[in-house]
């Protein structure tokens, strides 16, 4: 053939009717027999016939599409994030797009991200991304439901279900104190670097003050040189644990203890945040695991709703125009996850309790 094959050449391979072959790409195979969902699937494998559900627009206007932007999936904390999510839009049976911002530019990726799964037309657009403000989200979707994933977020307009930052640095900074830990590192990272590491440091930091935990943070970026100034911290003020953002640091921190000589916890005890790693069981770092499956299922519950108040029109629900006041609320769901307990963090060095 020497055109790319049609809608049309499927049915006429398969032997049924256009209509039919469109119920298959584009309506999950409502109301079509198996033996014909089969026919048509056989028909487009050997025409190597790919259906077109944006150019039709019948995706968007029946919500089965829906986007994600998101960041380096290689972070295994975004790659769960990503995974969990598509799971549960294809449980509620709709499909999903996803755009991944590697640069970290302070948010312009994110936006042009965000630019990219609007022209593939989707119904709504999930941001499971921890850089860009969420003025600049709202700026850029305006006509679009739109709700944050896994980030924090307080936004009077957006919609979102997050991870418990605020408790997981809290119960980081408690776990250290019965560790019996009275002095420590703590690697923070700007705001615009990350949103997820600022909350988490600030929170530790603050239950740090109220349990009576000396801190002393150090600059992490770039990470090769901050694990580096944490651990000569460690050695020269004496600081007995550092406290890394994410677990990624962690490990980075471990390896430059390793090079240097340095014994952990023996010498100095580390933890960190999100717990998705394959084989941190095996290290046995101490950690938060985040919920990850939680917040994705919940996130897709809830845009199922904004969806049928998108389709109602604009007021509430059911349609009808009411004040603003009595229009339904935008909700901040958080989810805390689990303190996972690890070889990394123990009882500080005799020498360096205060």
């Amino acid at each position: 053939m020497s055109r790319p094959p049609t809608m049309e050449d499927v049915a006429r391979a398969a032997g049924v009717s256009r209509s039919t072959v469109s119920r298959v790409f584009q309506g999950g195979g409502e109301r079509v027999s198996p033996d014909a969902v089969i026919a048509v699937h056989e028909a487009a494998k050997r025409l190597e016939y790919v259906p077109n559900l944006v150019a039709s627009g019948l995706a968007m206007r029946h919500g089965r599409q829906l986007g994600l932007l998101i960041r380096d999936a290689t972070n295994p904390a975004y790659g769960h994030l990503h995974a969990e999510m598509n799971r549960a839009v294809e449980a509620a049976g709709r499909t999903l797009i996803s755009v991944t911002a590697f640069r970290h530019d302070y948010g312009t990726a994110e936006v042009e991200g965000l630019d990219r799964l609007r022209g593939q037309r989707v119904a709504g657009i999930f941001v499971g991304t921890g850089v860009a403000a969420a003025e600049d989200l709202v700026e850029t979707v305006t006509t679009l439901p739109l709700m944050i994933v896994g980030r924090p977020n307080d936004h009077p307009l957006i919609e979102s279900v997050s991870y418990d930052e605020r408790a997981h640095g809290r119960r980081v900074a408690e776990e250290i104190a019965a560790a019996g830990h009275r002095r420590i590192a703590v690697l923070s990272a700007p705001l615009l670097y990350s949103r997820v590491f600022e909350l988490r440091m600030r929170s530790l930091l603050e239950r740090c003050r109220e349990l009576g935990v000396r801190s002393r943070e150090v600059q992490l970026l770039p990470v090769e040189q901050g694990v580096g100034r944490a651990l000569d911290a460690a050695r020269d003020e004496p600081l007995s644990c550092i406290v890394c953002p994410v677990d990624y640091v962690a490990l980075e921190l471990l390896r430059a203890a390793a090079e240097r000589g340095v014994r952990v916890p023996e010498d100095v005890s580390t933890v960190g945040f999100d717990g998705m790693g394959d084989g941190l069981d095996l290290i046995g770092l101490a950690t938060v695991r985040l919920p990850v499956a939680e917040v994705a299922r919940e996130a897709v519950a809830r845009m199922d709703e904004l969806l049928a108040r998108a389709r109602a029109g604009p007021g509430t629900a059911d349609g009808q125009d009411r004040p603003a006041e009595s229009r339904p609320r935008v909700r901040h769901a958080v989810h805390a996850g689990q303190f996972l307990p690890g070889r990394t963090l123990g009882a500080p060095p005799e020498q360096r309790r205060r």
